[in-house]
């Protein structure tokens, strides 16, 4: 079975003219009213009535997501309906049984129903709390009597002096270094009141790669040293740094984060130093 096109969402005679439709006689009995009431030969405005009332019950599915409780129809168990703002899923066969006040028949779905849903569930009192945010699974082990196993090894760590990187038992890797980018070239030039300024953008590649995602990278601009009491004016340079060249997309990359540097100075050797969090 082929996956269908998006609708078109018309109605069908909603443009009609008047007395062009009618509510259909008898929709229970369906066209065999027509036997009675019209010689068999069913009327345009009642053709017009059926299509109608097709495509605005199936309109209102499409806009509701989820169709609304009535008392009028049998649900089976596992049926999934709305009710006040909540969704409640029907745990027996049942009808006209309001999905509020009736536990044994319906369940009131929660986030953590979900376990795709970016929510931490805290109470409060009685009351669960959904906090609303991107979290990972970032341990992946073995467990004994439902509890992980941890072992040294799985905590490893690099340091090559410029950069380096260590694991946590939650399963977080933080990641860090400095880095001499290379000198602000001619790019990017910008007219400011008179001052010409550069800004140039580098790709940095992580000492290693993430198995699951980057979580948060930070960049700073390495400072002039305090050398005997002298004071110097760093105004003119700024830095940036994204998560990737499609962040702005909801795409982060794993393995490296991109550095955008401001300066008023060709040749000016940027140093940085980042800060990264990711698992």
């Amino acid at each position: 079975m082929i996956i269908q096109k998006k609708p078109d969402y018309l109605i069908f005679a909603d443009s009609a003219k008047k007395g062009e439709v009618t509510d259909f006689p008898d929709v229970s009995r369906g066209w065999g009213i027509t036997i009675d009431q019209t010689a068999s030969k069913p009327p345009l405005e009642w053709m017009n009535g059926a299509f109608n009332r097709i495509d605005k019950n199936m309109l209102y599915l499409l806009q509701q997501g989820v169709p609304e409780w009535s008392e009028s129809v049998t649900y089976p168990a596992n049926a999934i309906i709305k009710y006040n703002g909540f969704l409640y899923t029907a745990l027996v066969d049942n009808d006209n049984a309001n999905p509020s006040k009736n536990t044994s028949k319906w369940r009131k779905i929660q986030a953590d129903d979900f376990n795709a849903l970016p929510a931490q569930k805290t109470m409060n009192g009685n009351e669960p709390i959904y906090e609303v945010g991107h979290h990972f699974n970032c341990t992946n082990r073995p467990s004994v009597n439902n509890s992980p196993i941890v072992t040294a090894d799985q905590f490893p760590a690099h340091n090559n002096k410029a950069t380096g990187w260590y694991s946590m038992p939650n399963g977080y890797i933080h990641q860090f270094g400095t880095i001499n980018l290379p000198p602000i070239g001619d790019y990017n030039a910008l007219n400011i009141n008179g001052t010409i300024y550069y800004t140039n953008i580098y790709k940095i590649l992580f000492p290693r790669s993430y198995p699951v995602t980057q979580i948060t990278t930070t960049v700073s601009l390495a400072g002039q040293p305090l050398h005997r009491d002298k004071q110097y004016n760093e105004y003119g340079t700024w830095v940036r740094s994204n998560r990737g060249e499609r962040e702005k997309e909801g795409v982060v990359s794993r393995s490296s984060f991109d550095v955008s540097v401001t300066s008023s100075t060709l040749g000016y050797i940027p140093i940085i130093h980042f800060y990264s969090v990711g698992c």
